[in-house]
Order: C-alpha cells, then structure tokens, then sequence
C-alpha cells in the first residue's frame, strides 16, 4: 500500500467512525424522547435538536422518524437471542430454542412501546417486520428441517406464514387482550405447524420461561 493509499484508507476509517457516532447520537436521542413522551408526540425536529445535528445531518442516516427505531429494534432482537440461548441451557433442540425464541418476542413486543409501534403503526412495509427476530430463529428452523426435527417442504413459505402468525396474534392483543398463555399456545401451534406432535409440542411450549 502506497503513502497515499494509506492516507486515504484512515480518512476513510476516520469518517465512518465519525457517522457512525452521529449515527448513535440520533438513536439516543430518539430513544429517550420516545420513551419519555411517546413515538407519535415526538418529531424529526425534536430529535435533531435533542441529538445536536441538522436535519441534513439526520437524512443522510435514516430516511423516517420509523427508521431510527431500526437500530433499536435490531438491538432488542439481539438480546432475545441471548436470553434464548441463556434460557434453553446451551440445549440444542431445534424445537425448544423456537418456541422459546416466539414466546419471549411476544411478551417483548407486546410490552415495550417503541416496538410496539414499529410493528402496528410505523408503515413499515411486512418484509422489513419480519426481520425483527433477526437471522438466529431462521438458523434454528434450517438446522430442524435439515435433521429431520420439522417436517417442511417449503422453508421460505412456512417461515413467511409463522411471521404472519405472530403479527395476528399481536394484533389481537393489542385490541382485547389475550390469555395469559396466548405465547404458549402460539409457539404450541407454531411447533405443531413444523410437524411436531400435539403433546410435545405443548410440553416445549410450557417449559418454565424467564422473562427478566
């Protein structure tokens, strides 16, 4: 690498270090007036000033007051994950891992009001709600199917119809309330979709669940 080339390669290094920080500052700031006065009370104004930076500034990283929570999102889906694999013991059962990932990212979502919004009121399109859960539940699904755990013939459909299920079952929380096993029976018929027994599959649904 020539002097040049590295001159330019840490000036490269230096302003994506730098927008990545800017980038941090808009979420912050958002996060804290969202929770403080609700996402629909705050604006893009309120954000830049909170945060510091022009409203330019803010356009250059996301294209909507909806895309900010993107990071936040991406952030919560990480530590479901964490509290998956923290619940479930390091075990690798497919199954289990699954329904216990459903039944934490419904009490999740169901509770905290920034990804609440996000799902039901954003306008952000389906294809970008299902990415909520992140890459880790897809993983467990391919390795059932591959092992012989799940019986599914068309991955990509079957995932696409469990998204759905969750969205439904949200929707009808948010309107009246559900059961206070409504994520046990989801992830019970979510198990039963794959091709697990009826009994297994409400014995793995019902398996004692830290929630903190």
């Amino acid at each position: 690498m020539t002097e040049m080339e590295a001159s330019e390669a840490t000036l490269s290094t230096r302003t994506q270090r730098r927008r990545q920080r800017t980038q941090a500052r808009i979420v912050e700031a958002a996060e804290r007036l969202m929770r403080e006065h609700g996402v629909e009370a705050v604006t893009v104004q309120d954000i830049t000033e909170a945060a510091d930076v022009g409203h330019g500034t803010f356009y250059l990283h996301f294209e909507s007051k909806a895309e900010v929570l993107r990071p936040l999102i991406d952030r919560m889906a990480e530590r479901i994950h964490a509290r998956v694999d923290r619940v479930t013991g390091g075990k690798r059962d497919p199954a289990l891992r699954l329904a216990t990932g459903v039944r934490i990212a419904l009490y999740a979502i169901a509770s905290d009001p920034l990804w609440n919004w996000y799902v039901f009121r954003s306008g952000t399109p389906f294809r970008r709600l299902a990415e909520g859960m992140g890459t880790a539940p897809q993983e467990d699904m391919k390795r059932g199917v591959a092992n012989g755990r799940f019986q599914v013939t068309n991955l990509r459909a079957t995932w696409s119809f469990i998204d759905g299920a969750l969205i439904g079952v949200l929707a009808a929380w948010n309107r009246s309330g559900m059961g206070d096993d409504a994520a046990e029976i989801t992830a019970e018929l979510v198990l039963r979709s794959l091709g697990v027994s009826t009994e297994e599959a409400a014995r793995i649904a019902r398996e004692p669940l830290e929630l903190t």
